[in-house]
């Protein structure tokens, strides 16, 4: 509002004071409703947020409770890691098996044993044991044995061999190894081609011998590892793999070789149904519902002998939201097992609506009902699917939650709104009570200044009258 002052120089009133008291109390009132309406809409758009975020966190703790493949993982143990370790996919059948590794898969390894003289150029072949093979070219540009390795190494039709350089006291030396273990992944032959100079000192032929380490030795490599398959017994059945992650033999099983074992020590490996992880699911369940509720009743209740109630007390979203996750947790279910609620599991209600559970009985469900407890929530008709198609017109996007937000913001912004029109009220009446006050003290200053002419008028007749009397 515009500030006008007026000392009142007429009326000796203090004109300033008296009009800004008289916009302050017509507009005191109506301050006081919007200051404690936004408090409320302000305290209301919280606890609607808080309860939002609540339902969020409760609709978060069963997420796992959807997916049936996450209900039915497995757990896998090993007797001893270090030798073997597994894995296994939902699609696994529990079991029990016993391991025995005799030999790990190896990855072929050479070390070249002739020198190579900077220029010479032409071309190398590669070839393993699967038949695959690549060809790269020595140019001028490449003609170091620093080229050399970077050529294999970066040709696109490398089949998997990685090339480095190994620097011995006779010189430096190419050193090649299959990346991938197994007899097939095995270096099978190097066949040079040259144009300047020569590169047949790269030169490779695979031949058998006695001794692994002497297989191959043509003079220009040494065979420092010799490629080999796997080989282990499970169930006492005889069997090779190329590599030492094998996951052919039992269906959704993935088994990890690691060291051989020692003889008639075999490692026991063991399949069953991961019973602790949906255990914890259940409990995880629980508590935030527990928490859920708790915040419900602290938003809804009444305090008699202080008279506060909470933020939310008689809300009829509050209360429909409570009654309807209430009304979906003490339902039946019935998808095709054994448990058809909670109280199967162990959980029941207390009287103020929060759940108990007993962990006890809920071990004894998951062991004697590990797939049926997976249908109770996940199933088609299931628990946890009645739970998130409850939840889903209040928590989606321009649902009930963000619709009720969108009301409270649109009516503090009507208090905005209802401010800006107040002020331009108020401001009108101060310059209106201004202008009133102003002409009122104008006119008092002019009668007073008559009054003052009157009075020396008089006083005047009065020294004339005494004059003519002496």
């Amino acid at each position: 509002m515009a500030v006008i002052t007026s000392t009142g120089f007429g009326s000796g009133l203090p004109i300033s004071d008296l009009v800004s008291q008289l916009v302050a109390a017509e507009g005191s009132p109506a301050q006081a409703r919007f200051d404690k309406r936004e408090a409320s809409l302000q305290a209301e758009l919280s606890a609607v947020g808080i309860l939002q975020g609540a339902l969020s966190a409760f609709q978060s703790s069963y997420s796992t409770l959807l997916d049936t493949s996450k209900l039915n993982s497995r757990a896998t143990t090993s007797s001893d890691s270090t030798l073997a370790s597994i894995s296994a996919e939902q699609s696994a059948s529990n079991g029990s098996y016993s391991l025995e590794v005799s030999r790990l898969a190896t990855a072929h390894k050479l070390v070249g044993q002739q020198g190579y003289n900077s220029g010479d150029t032409g071309s190398l072949s590669f070839g393993n044991a699967a038949g695959d093979s690549f060809s790269v070219d020595i140019a001028t540009g490449n003609a170091t044995l620093e080229g050399v390795r970077d050529a294999i190494n970066g040709a696109s039709d490398n089949f998997g061999i990685t090339a480095t350089i190994l620097n011995l006291t006779s010189g430096p030396r190419l050193v090649l190894t299959a990346n991938d273990t197994g007899e097939e992944n095995r270096i099978t032959s190097i066949s040079s081609t040259t144009t300047s100079g020569d590169l047949s000192g790269f030169d490779y032929s695979y031949a058998s011998d006695a001794d692994p380490l002497l297989d191959g030795d043509t003079g220009n490599y040494d065979q420092v590892r010799a490629a080999g398959d796997a080989a282990f017994t499970l169930e006492g059945q005889a069997l090779t793999s190329a590599s030492n992650s094998v996951d052919s033999i039992i269906p959704g099983v993935t088994l990890t070789l690691k060291a051989t074992t020692e003889a008639d020590k075999p490692v026991e490996l063991n399949i069953s149904s991961d019973t602790t992880k949906v255990k914890s699911a259940i409990e995880g369940f629980v508590k935030a519902y527990n928490s859920l509720q708790s915040l419900i009743s602290d938003q809804t209740s009444y305090n008699s002998e202080t008279g506060v109630a909470g933020t939310l007390q008689g809300d009829s979203l509050t209360r429909t939201v409570q009654n309807q996750l209430r009304s979906v947790l003490s339902g039946s279910y019935n998808s095709g097992g054994a448990i058809t609620s909670l109280f199967g599991l162990g959980i029941s209600s207390n009287r103020d609506g929060s759940l108990q559970l007993d962990s006890d009985k809920l071990s004894t469900a998951l062991t004697n009902s590990f797939s049926d407890t997976a249908s109770f929530f996940a199933g088609e008709n299931g628990l946890a699917k009645a739970l998130e198609s409850s939840l889903k017109g209040y928590l989606q996007s321009d649902g009930t939650f963000d619709s009720r937000t969108d009301s409270i913001n649109t009516q503090m912004a009507k208090i905005d709104d209802d401010r800006e029109s107040l002020s331009r009220r108020l401001t009108s009446l101060e310059a209106r009570l201004f202008s009133q006050f102003n002409a009122m003290d104008a006119i008092v200053a002019q009668l007073s200044s008559t009054g003052d002419f009157l009075t020396q008028q008089l006083e005047s007749i009065s020294q004339i009258s005494k004059y003519r009397n002496k």
